[in-house]
């Protein structure tokens, strides 16, 4: 299992440096520069990424990890670790940071995601939680721990119920997926444990949903329900291989990831992805953590050159991704494993 889950570390981030260069493209401004294939790390990233450096999607997984690694010493649950990770990735200034992650993270507070979404007025649903939600799955949780630190992990930046139960149907396709489940009964999980999720109930207990919240939980409870449907309807539409585009709304990322990798080899599923261009990046990322989860390796020739396009306290932007992702992938997963067996 260990291996499944390097191998979709290195899936995810390798496909998102892969569509680095297309981001916010079109694609026909695609195929005019770069032609009809995309099979190599290419320049032209509008965030000045240098080919082979992965974007905020990957950083936001490793620094998901790294919070993981750094609960131990905090003798936390998770959560906080995570939230530190995340905000020492924000200190030093992305240049992609997407904006209700940056100022969900600006709180500095564990509620931050509740309350960006109502300074949204409870509207904005992007795909910055489902981008980096891998990194729970990756650390190690599974079952019920899976689903509550999905749920927590996402609203710490989008605590949309759409975006909350978009990311648990994913980690539980991923847990599914790297079971050497089928990717339809492996859907079939992942849909059964967003049923059984009561995600405003972990949010309530965990804290983010105060008396100063009380309009958010309340906005929160009426919109779950149609929420979960919402993520039925574009998990069954994805499957059947339609995608209504590459846009930055979670469940078009999520319907597109799933399109994309019904396919049976790694650049196949990744490759349409890049050519599609406009949140290419993120779409990619998504598709390569499933592609990675389903067993499907990255191809020899795009990892010596992988890197982290960023540097922040923990990961430098030069260290090579198949060198120090196996350590830190390692370091995750006895934190979380020290975790569930203390809940346990």
């Amino acid at each position: 299992m260990t291996d499944r889950r390097l191998t979709a570390l290195l899936s995810l981030t390798a496909a998102d440096a892969l569509a680095a260069a297309t981001e916010f493209k079109t694609p026909q401004a695609i195929r005019q520069r770069y032609g009809d294939t995309f099979r190599e790390y290419r320049e032209g990233s509008v965030f000045g990424f240098a080919p082979g450096e992965a974007t905020d999607d990957s950083q936001m997984v490793a620094a998901t990890l790294l919070g993981y690694a750094r609960a131990e010493e905090l003798s936390d649950a998770g959560l906080s670790g995570v939230l530190e990770g995340l905000r020492d990735w924000l200190s030093t200034r992305p240049p992609d940071v997407g904006g209700l992650t940056r100022a969900a993270l600006g709180y500095g507070t564990l509620d931050g995601g509740v309350r960006a979404w109502a300074d949204s007025g409870f509207q904005s649903a992007g795909n910055g939680g489902l981008m980096r939600i891998a990194g729970v799955w990756l650390a190690g949780f599974s079952g019920e721990d899976l689903a509550r630190q999905s749920v927590l992990v996402t609203a710490l930046t989008h605590a949309d119920p759409r975006c909350v139960y978009a990311s648990v149907f994913f980690t539980g396709l991923l847990e599914a997926l790297g079971q050497d489940e089928p990717l339809p009964r492996a859907a079939a999980h992942g849909l059964a444990l967003l049923d059984t999720t009561d995600a405003r109930a972990i949010m309530l207990d965990a804290g983010l949903f105060g008396l100063e919240n009380r309009a958010a939980f309340e906005q929160f409870a009426q919109a779950s329900r149609p929420a979960r449907q919402q993520v039925r309807e574009r998990v069954r539409s994805g499957l059947d291989g339609h995608l209504t585009s590459q846009s930055g709304y979670v469940l078009d990322t999520l319907e597109a990831a799933l399109a994309h990798a019904r396919s049976g080899d790694w650049l196949a599923c990744t490759e349409p992805a890049a050519l599609l261009g406009d949140d290419s990046d993120t779409v990619a990322c998504v598709t390569g953590a499933i592609a990675g989860a389903r067993g499907l390796a990255v191809p020899e020739h795009l990892l010596p050159q992988l890197r982290l396009g960023h540097s922040w306290p923990g990961w430098q932007r030069e260290w090579s991704c198949l060198e120090r992702l196996p350590e830190l992938l390692g370091a995750a997963q006895r934190a979380a494993q020290g975790h569930s067996q203390s809940a346990g």
